[in-house]
């Protein structure tokens, strides 16, 4: 790529500089012949620094809350090395974020052995998607990713000394980097971005939905029942509008018992915040029940498997191993209510869409979870909370039908500025 057509990036390169300070002023230097600005941000504790950081060690410990010297004292007096590593994995995350908010951060990279990967991927979590992140470590297999978009590329040696085989691995890892910070989306590959909640009980409305958003000029993105992913897409500026045509996972947030999500989770911590990014970005909003009529448990072939407060409800069976149960009144009240407040904390154009015939293809007409009353007593609590400004549009039809579809294009049209303008919804 030429040089004098490339804009100037900034690249950040997170490593312990007292084991690889010579390995990552080569890297800094092949980057730099590149035309880009490099930042290094010292994460070791112990040794003496091969070279010294845009941000030191004594930096990152105190935007980790902790003096370097006190680390330093703690690890010699025999301190577990994680506590030393926790604090500097959060003041580089601190320092990487600081960078971001300033505009002043087009990529980042780090490199070491297995504890190197690890505090890489930990720094890099939650970073906007398509960010490039790379990784470059002797342990592949220890590199906790999970499923963030960080690439990482294997060393076939240790990154101990800048032999042969180590510098052309630092220099592939320099060429990688800088290629993902120069190489810009395609000309007619940057349209705007509506991200799509769905479940495979709502997929043929969603289906429809992308359908006429394409001839409208958009890309979608789907999200299967969980919005963590699609709430980090908008915060980085990914998502564009939000089509939150299947909001079951509120009854989840609203409903359920802590230790309940907790374990669907799989993780301790209990969150109840939905789709928080949505608001603080003002993106578009066009909301639907979706989903909202139904309880789901895996691994459950007969009603006595289910707790108690759900037997005697209607249910469905959804494949050979997943039982479905109806939501009841009380439910779907609180749940009416919560999303009605989550309209209202909206400071970006928002409007919902109810399709009166049946939130997902098990409660349609003469379908097991067919129950009109429970989904009325839903519109009748949103309605009740939402403020008169926003808008409420009741469709006579099953949330899969064409016109819901067709509505929700309508509408979405109707409250947004770019919607009309732009693709003349």
């Amino acid at each position: 790529m030429n040089k004098e057509n490339t804009k100037i990036k900034t690249l950040v390169i997170l490593a312990a500089l007292d084991t690889r300070g010579d390995e990552v002023n080569f890297l800094k230097e092949i980057i730099q012949a590149r035309g880009h600005q490099v930042l290094t941000v010292d994460m070791g504790v112990m040794g003496a620094p091969l070279m010294e950081g845009d941000y030191t060690r004594e930096r990152v410990a105190e935007a980790g809350g902790v003096c370097l010297e006190d680390l330093v004292e703690a690890a010699r007096a025999g301190a577990d090395r994680k506590k030393a590593t926790d604090v500097m994995i959060a003041g580089a995350k601190k320092i990487v974020w600081e960078l971001l908010s300033a505009g002043k951060l087009d990529g980042i990279m780090g490199l070491g052995g297995s504890t190197a990967a690890a505090s890489g991927a930990a720094v890099m979590a939650g970073l906007p998607v398509g960010l490039p992140k790379l990784l470059v470590t002797t342990f592949i297999n220890l590199a906790p990713v999970g499923e963030e978009d960080i690439t990482v590329m294997q060393s076939p040696a240790d990154l101990v000394g800048l032999n042969r085989i180590v510098a052309k691995t630092l220099a592939n890892a320099a060429g990688a980097m800088a290629g993902m910070v120069e190489q810009e989306v395609p000309e007619g590959q940057s349209k705007k971005m509506v991200g799509i909640t769905a479940l495979g009980v709502t997929t043929p409305a969603v289906q429809k939905v992308i359908a006429r958003l394409e001839e409208k000029g958009y890309d979608s993105v789907v999200f299967h029942a969980t919005t963590e992913k699609m709430d980090r897409m908008i915060r980085g500026g990914v998502v564009d509008a939000v089509f939150d045509l299947t909001t079951f996972e509120t009854l989840v947030k609203v409903c359920y018992t802590d230790d309940q999500i907790s374990a669907l989770a799989g993780s301790s911590g209990v969150d109840r915040s939905r789709l928080s990014g949505a608001v603080e970005k003002k993106v578009p909003q066009v909301i639907a029940p979706g989903g909202l009529d139904m309880h789901i448990f895996p691994g459950v072939t007969a009603i006595d498997q289910l707790p108690r407060e759900y037997q005697g409800r209607a249910w469905s069976m959804h494949g050979p191993g997943i039982m479905l149960v109806r939501t009841n009144q009380d439910e779907l009240e609180k749940v009416g209510r919560n999303i009605a407040e989550r309209a209202n904390r909206a400071t970006g154009p928002v409007a919902l869409v109810i399709p009166t015939g049946g939130f997902s293809e098990a409660s349609k007409k003469d379908a097991p979870l067919y129950d009109p009353e429970a989904d009325q007593a839903f519109v009748n609590a949103l309605k009740r909370c939402i403020h008169p400004g926003i808008r409420v549009v009741e469709v006579d039809c099953h949330i899969n039908d064409d016109l819901f579809a067709d509505q929700v294009i309508k509408v979405f049209g109707e409250i947004t500025s770019f919607g009309r303008e732009e693709n003349g919804c």
